[in-house]
């Protein structure tokens, strides 16, 4: 019969074996993001994991059946031993992506060790449709001028790259402009989230009903 399962396949077991792991290495970032759901902090927790108990976590989570891997914080680019991190993951079968703050930490040259180590795709933010708009957003001068530099030199290096969005309550209107900043951009996704209240942010950020509506019309 057409819809009959195919029976040589296995059914998956999503309670235990997630397609997605998202993976907050280090609560340290240098922005100051309005939304940050990891309330960020200036510098790293003494209870960080080491390098060994991170490859302990990976050699785990390979065991779940090698689902992808994003590496995030805060920043990840806090963490001298991200390179080898991302090497070691790549090594055990698993494939590794990277949604790094764009701050001076994250520099072309990075990127570049980055994707030699094995990284499939960096991931950067952009939550508003002009500069001032962004950098109010992210509590930081100059990051979309450093974003949009980050995103062209991943391009030049071959490594994939995608722009995550927070759609907030003050941003939501915008949404046709944020479009027209994001689509011309070196990237192969454009992946757009809804805030909730959780870490920095509060139910005054989440949007209306009637934005969100609005936004999924467009």
């Amino acid at each position: 019969m057409p819809n009959e399962r195919p029976t040589d396949k296995p059914m998956i077991d999503f309670r235990e074996t997630p397609l997605l792991i998202l993976w907050e290495l280090t609560q340290a970032c240098a922005l100051a993001c309005r939304h940050c759901r990891a309330e960020a902090q200036p510098r790293r927790h003494d209870d960080e994991l080491s390098t060994a108990e991170c490859f302990e976590v990976l050699e785990q989570i390979r065991d779940l059946g090698a689902p992808l891997v994003v590496l995030t914080g805060g920043d990840p680019a806090q963490r001298p031993d991200l390179v080898t991190l991302i090497e070691q993951g790549t090594s055990l079968g698993l494939r590794m992506a990277l949604t790094p703050s764009a701050t001076p930490r994250t520099t072309p040259a990075l990127l570049e060790r980055c994707e030699k180590a094995g990284l499939l795709r960096v991931a950067f933010s952009v939550d508003g449709a002009d500069e001032a708009e962004h950098d109010r957003f992210r509590g930081v001068r100059g990051s979309w001028r450093r974003t949009l530099d980050l995103l062209d030199a991943a391009h030049r290096i071959g490594l994939s790259a995608q722009v995550n969005t927070t759609i907030t309550r003050a941003n939501a209107d915008r949404f046709d402009d944020l479009a027209a900043a994001v689509l011309p951009l070196p990237i192969d996704l454009w992946s757009v989230f809804f805030a909730v209240p959780t870490g920095r942010a509060s139910a005054d950020d989440i949007p209306t009903a009637e934005q969100c509506e609005w936004v999924f019309d467009r």
